[in-house]
């Protein structure tokens, strides 16, 4: 059967988006010629950290030991803004208004009015803010940046918009806090939220290859990360591919996928409200939880982070496109996808990965990945063909049902109603419904 109904037609690139996807992917000093595959389409370290993130305006945590080029991707981030980035060492005696001054905040306390507040504040917005070791920092300073990785900023009372034309990405360097390395705090489980891609550069998949390693000790002699100099500021080519790349239409499978991640991963058999949020500061470790499955084992995924993997798989997407290599299947590269956003944002039991992952965060997602794409794998065509019919404002019951029996509560039941809702709002000409019927009982 014909789904094509339910996959948007993506925004067409042009040859210059094409040339910035390029510099963004290959210019810069951080050498990392590690290759991660995500959708059956083969990713470089420079497309997944730097051109994906700056195209869909997601915030990057980049956690590990010291040496491992974090400072140096710093670096390149910058040169691409010229003097449009605003960046901060982390230390334990940070104190905010060091990060205010580079925002030149410094005179808002002579505004009298909104009006020259906001004439204060509109023409020194930053479009990159990156701030390194952040978990050098005790974790009360560490929430001075929950707004400023919101793009925000709250100053006298007042919510300060930041960022360039709408524009404003966040990355963070340090390391995890769970007693691998000295000096630092752990983050807090509602920033690690709002960095939306958590990457373990030491991490062996991710981590550079040993040609890198020849070629990093047969260059400079210096230790020093290097400044990107000499290069073109690319800011006003970035926020407009950003701004394009916002009018893109998300596929419904995606959203629906949401779903499960979001409210299907709450559910719990035998409690009473059925819900890993209602015994939040308990679970784990609450009667009636199933250790045979992954109730004990992984918290559902946040808003934030479910919008954050759509982000990214969709700028993955268009980075394929501008590869000139057919672009991947969505549900594949959005499952892949995860592996970038979840290992460490907090969701993962730490006992979980402790005694039964060897400490490995990574080894936990794996496992649990591969009963989830199972699961969705399985009911991947039903979900796709019913989204179809949804589109058309019907609802097939004979592919709900199949998704997640009427009356039969689980994760699986808020996919049913939530393509119930959509089959509710039709957006296209329901007069050829019956010809997708038909397609249906022939397939």
């Amino acid at each position: 059967m014909n789904t094509n109904q339910a996959e948007p037609q993506p925004k067409q690139l042009t040859g210059k988006d094409r040339g910035l996807i390029a510099a963004l992917a290959e210019q810069g000093t951080y050498r990392n010629s590690q290759v991660v595959n995500l959708g059956g389409v083969p990713y470089s370290m420079r497309e997944v950290l730097i051109a994906a993130p700056l195209i869909a305006g997601l915030n990057v945590y980049l956690v590990g030991g010291t040496g491992e080029g974090k400072t140096q991707l710093a670096n390149d981030l910058a040169g691409f803004f010229g003097s449009q980035y605003c960046y901060a060492e982390g230390r334990p005696d940070f104190e905010l208004a060091e990060l205010l001054k580079q925002v030149n905040l410094g005179r808002l306390h002579e505004a009298k009015t909104d009006r020259e507040l906001i004439e204060l504040t509109e023409n020194v917005q930053k479009a990159l803010f990156y701030v390194d070791e952040i978990n050098r920092c005790p974790p009360i300073v560490q929430n001075y940046f929950f707004n400023f990785f919101d793009g925000k900023l709250v100053h006298g009372g007042k919510i300060l918009r930041l960022g360039k034309d709408g524009y404003a990405v966040g990355y963070a360097s340090g390391n995890i806090g769970d007693g691998a390395y000295v000096g630092i705090q752990d983050s807090d489980r509602a920033l690690k939220d709002r960095m939306h891609l958590i990457v373990k550069l030491d991490y062996p998949d991710y981590a550079t290859t040993e040609e890198d390693d020849q070629e990093i000790f047969g260059g400079s002699k210096s230790p020093r990360a290097k400044l990107l100099e000499g290069k073109e500021d690319y800011t006003s080519q970035i926020i407009d591919i950003h701004r394009r790349f916002g009018e893109r239409e998300v596929p419904l499978v995606l959203r629906v996928l949401g779903a499960y991640f979001h409210k299907g991963l709450d559910w719990l058999e035998n409690t009473s409200k059925h819900s890993k949020r209602a015994v939040d500061q308990g679970w784990p470790n609450v009667s009636g939880i199933r250790t045979d499955t992954d109730e004990n084992k992984v918290m559902p995924l946040s808003k934030r982070a479910v919008l954050a993997t759509m982000s990214l798989t969709e700028s993955l997407r268009w980075i394929a496109e501008a590869k000139m290599v057919q672009a991947p299947d969505a549900v594949e590269l959005y499952l892949d996808a995860l592996r970038l956003t979840i290992p460490y944002s907090g969701v993962l039991s730490s006992q979980y990965v402790q005694m039964e992952c060897g400490g490995d965060p990574y080894v936990g997602f794996d496992n649990l990945m591969a009963g989830w794409r199972s699961e969705i794998t399985g009911k991947k065509s039903d979900l796709e063909t019913a989204l179809a019919y949804a589109l058309y404002g019907e609802r097939e019951e004979s592919l709900l049902d199949k998704i997640c029996p009427p009356g039969v509560q689980g994760r699986w039941a808020p996919v049913r109603r939530s393509i119930e809702y959509l089959a509710s709002k039709p957006t296209l000409d329901t007069q050829k419904i019956n010809t997708l019927r038909e397609e249906y009982k022939k397939a």
